[in-house]
């Protein structure tokens, strides 16, 4: 026989576990996580973007640009608010190109032209919720001792990239 106290105890226990299981031992049903998507399938269902630079300017205003001309895409400007994070990243190096005076000296009064390059154009495409890389891919630009050439070599890498993912969501139709 159970003293009074422990009679006590055992009703708390009983109508605690009635309150848990109030369906005859039916455990409630737990919160069901939202089904996985696709990335293809994020990718098309997406209406706006938010962009993100790091590096050389030449790629980043170019493809922004191409996004901007596309009109798929509206571009925003608060995160919150977007579908996707598009992240251009167009690390520079310097080119060690070099010229100095002509007679070979080191004086200290030959100049030094080297200007820093692209080495790689990198475009990802996040899902702006949970930052999932949905796409990516990487153009190395042709290098070129001209500035001239150098940035038309970003400019053809950088649309060469942005091309590239335009084909995902409207793919070009053979000839």
């Amino acid at each position: 026989m159970l003293a009074f106290g422990q009679h006590r105890v055992f009703r708390t226990a009983a109508l605690f576990v009635m309150m848990m299981f109030p369906f005859g031992g039916v455990l409630p049903a737990q919160e069901t996580s939202p089904p996985v998507v696709a990335p293809h399938a994020r990718l098309l269902a997406a209406r706006s973007i938010y962009f993100e630079h790091l590096g050389g300017r030449l790629p980043n205003e170019v493809i922004s640009e191409a996004f901007q001309g596309w009109g798929h895409f509206e571009v925003v400007y608060e995160i919150a608010k977007a579908d996707l994070i598009v992240s251009i990243v167009a690390p520079m190096s310097d080119s060690g190109v070099g010229i100095s005076g002509g007679n070979g000296r080191s004086s200290g009064s030959g100049r030094s032209l080297s200007s820093p390059n692209v080495t790689q154009i990198r475009l990802s495409i996040l899902d702006a919720r949970d930052r999932a890389m949905l796409w990516s891919g990487s153009e190395q630009p042709k290098s070129s001792v001209k500035e001239r050439q150098r940035e038309d070599n970003e400019v053809e890498a950088s649309l060469r990239l942005f091309r590239r993912f335009r084909n995902v969501i409207e793919p070009e139709s053979a000839p």
